[in-house]
C-alpha cells in the first residue's frame, strides 16, 4: 500500500514561518557570548585615551538584565527631593517621600532590557596599571545600554601570577553572575 503525503497550504504557510523564525534566530549571532565579547572590547578600547594600553582578562557568563524601579525617572525624582529634605532636617516629610517610593516599587514590573556581562580588563595608564571591573548591559539592538564601573590600582604583576589571576577572576566574574 502506498500512501500519499499531501501538503495544504496552512502547511507550507507554517513550514515557511519556521523556516524565516529559523533563520532570524540564526541571524542574532551578533548576541552571542563572543558577539557580546567583541562588542564589550571594541566598547572599552574606542573610550580610552589613546596614551592607554588595554588587556582583556575576563568576562563573566553573559546574563538576562532586567529594568529596575531605581533607574525610572520617577523614583530618582523621589529620591533626589527626599534627598533635599533630609539636608534640611525636615523628617516628617520625608517620610511622605519614603512612602511614595515604596509603594513605587510595589508597583513596578520589572521587563527585559538586554544582556548583561562583566568585564575585567587590566590598563596600563599614565598614573599606572589599574584593574577595571566594568558591567555592562547590550541591548537587543547590540547598542551597549549601561555600563557600570570599578577600578583599582594594582602594580604590574609577573606573567605567572596574572594568568593565576585571570584565571580566578574569571570564576569570580562567573559566580558573581550566577549569584544575582
Amino acid at each position: 500500500m502506498h500512501k500519499t503525503f499531501l501538503v495544504t497550504e496552512n502547511m507550507k504557510e507554517r513550514i515557511v514561518l519556521f523556516i524565516s523564525v529559523f533563520f532570524f534566530m540564526c541571524s542574532c549571532s551578533n548576541t552571542s557570548e563572543m558577539g557580546i565579547e567583541k562588542l564589550v572590547s571594541n566598547f572599552v578600547q574606542s573610550s580610552l585615551p589613546e596614551t592607554w594600553t588595554y588587556e582583556p582578562i575576563a568576562y563573566s557568563v553573559t546574563d538576562s538584565a532586567m529594568s529596575k524601579v531605581e533607574d525610572t525617572k520617577q523614583y530618582q525624582e523621589l529620591v533626589e527631593a527626599q534627598a533635599r529634605l533630609d539636608s534640611s532636617f525636615i523628617h516628617d516629610e520625608t517620610i511622605g517621600y519614603y512612602e511614595e517610593m515604596k509603594k513605587l516599587k510595589s508597583k513596578f514590573t520589572p521587563h527585559y532590557i538586554g544582556k548583561k556581562i562583566i568585564h575585567a580588563y587590566l590598563c596600563s595608564t599614565n598614573f599606572g596599571d589599574s584593574l577595571f571591573i566594568n558591567t555592562y548591559i547590550v541591548g537587543a539592538d547590540g547598542d551597549i545600554t549601561k555600563s557600570n564601573t570599578t577600578s583599582v590600582y594594582v602594580s604590574s604583576p609577573d606573567s605567572m601570577r596574572m594568568e593565576s589571576t585571570k584565571k580566578q577572576l574569571k570564576q569570580f566574574l562567573d559566580e558573581a553572575v550566577k549569584w544575582k
